[in-house]
């Protein structure tokens, strides 16, 4: 019998520049990250960085590896940085001064070995690069191209208020989600106790009138009890689901939404689809107006949408490549409704692409806004209802066998 140890493949997130200077990011499934790079590198690319994927059941990576994420507010970075540079500072002493006010000793650590980098005459892009895990490659790419113009501190702003502005509308999104899942869980409490605690207790006086009891009641009664007389199971069942719920959103919070599931439902669906088309415009809008090229920054912001409208969009980019305009291509796949191609028809005529992007996202956005109220409106009282009609079903059931015994009684 063979003892010859198995050998294990881990995922590898790597960044890479591309031979005609674009940046990637791609992931490899290697036994090691030297064998990751080496794949990279067969394609052509020059590896930046290579860090093990991290894995959604588990706090640390893959392989047991553990990876310690910098905490670090990226809109908040941008905007501090931006105001440094200018006030007149240069950008070392810039992130030399971010260094000295940070509290959090990793920051701290990534701010000095940037600044240590920048000083053996790197450029700031390329250090940034270097770690995904703090810095995205879209604020990258963003500095990439205004190293080029030389306008780095709009290129920062500009990146922070993009960054601010889909915060604001992902935090009103599960900000509306929370009342209907509190609601939910002390719906879920009442029912618990009524059926674990009242119910029991009402069976003892139920039963003693030795009366007819309906069918109904007495599978009412049935559950409670069963619910009464094991009591660990049922706390373990509910403390078992809550967990579960919670590693759900942890899970669906690490993907950005992005699951095939929750792109299903019925409600749930198309608003994330909305703001994803959303996302997309106002971000390759940004890198235009930063000075990427369009086709470009389609392709770098391909992965802000779902994985369908990605593929889409890659149809759409090869099409733009051969000659198409940008708003049929873009139609043609399913990503411009009628507004947008209007707006970007308009753009072609007079070559303020960026600007009519983020019109668009503004547009796309305020309908988001608008379709949340309204979901928001109707899901609450039609979830109140249900837990009314489930809390009103069972008070009806335990009483209905008194009401049984007093009309015989009559």
């Amino acid at each position: 019998m063979s003892n010859t140890p198995t050998t294990r493949v881990i995922e590898f997130d790597i960044v890479a520049k591309a031979q005609a200077g674009a940046m990637r990011s791609l992931r490899f499934a290697a036994v090691d990250a030297a064998a990751a790079t080496r794949l990279a590198e067969r394609e052509g690319l020059r590896v930046l960085s290579c860090v093990p994927r991290r894995s959604s059941f588990a706090w640390g990576a893959r392989g047991g590896a553990t990876v310690v994420r910098t905490r670090l507010d990226i809109a908040l970075f941008a905007h501090e940085l931006a105001s440094l540079l200018d006030a007149g500072l240069g950008i070392i002493d810039a992130i030399e001064t971010l260094a000295e006010k940070e509290r959090l000793s990793e920051t701290r650590r990534v701010f000095e070995k940037i600044v240590q980098s920048l000083k053996e005459g790197r450029n700031f892009s390329g250090v940034m690069s270097e770690r995904p895990d703090v810095f995205p490659q879209l604020l990258v790419a963003s500095i990439s191209a205004s190293e080029q113009t030389g306008d780095m501190a709009a290129a920062l702003r500009r990146y922070s208020a993009n960054f601010e502005t889909l915060r604001t509308i992902r935090s009103k999104a599960l900000g509306a989600a929370v009342y209907p899942l509190m609601l939910l869980g002390v719906g879920s409490l009442v029912v618990l106790f009524l059926l674990a605690v009242v119910v029991p207790k009402f069976s003892t006086l139920i039963e003693s009138t030795r009366g007819e009891i309906p069918f109904a009641s007495q599978v009412l009664i049935q559950l409670g009890k069963t619910i009464h007389a094991h009591p660990q199971l049922v706390a373990a069942l509910f403390i078992g689901a809550f967990l579960s719920l919670v590693w759900a959103i942890r899970h669906a919070a690490r993907a950005g939404w992005n699951l095939p599931v929750l792109q299903r439902l019925p409600i749930v669906g198309p608003l994330i689809r909305i703001f994803r088309h959303a996302q997309f415009y106002r971000t390759s809008g940004m890198l235009i107006e930063g000075g990427i090229p369009a086709v470009r920054a389609f392709d770098m912001c391909g992965s802000l949408l779902t994985p369908e409208d990605s593929r889409k969009l890659a149809r759409a980019v090869a099409s733009i490549r051969e000659g198409a305009a940008i708003g049929p291509a873009l139609q043609v796949v399913g990503l411009a409704d009628p507004v947008a191609l209007r707006m970007l028809m308009v753009a072609q005529r007079t070559g303020k692409l960026a600007e009519i992007l983020a019109r668009i996202a503004a547009f796309q956005e305020a309908t988001l806004s608008r379709a949340i109220d309204v979901a928001t409106r109707l899901f609450e009282p039609v979830l109140m209802l249900c837990i009314g009609l489930v809390i009103g079903a069972i008070v009806v059931l335990m009483y209905l066998p008194i009401f049984d015994l007093a009309s015989s009684i009559q």
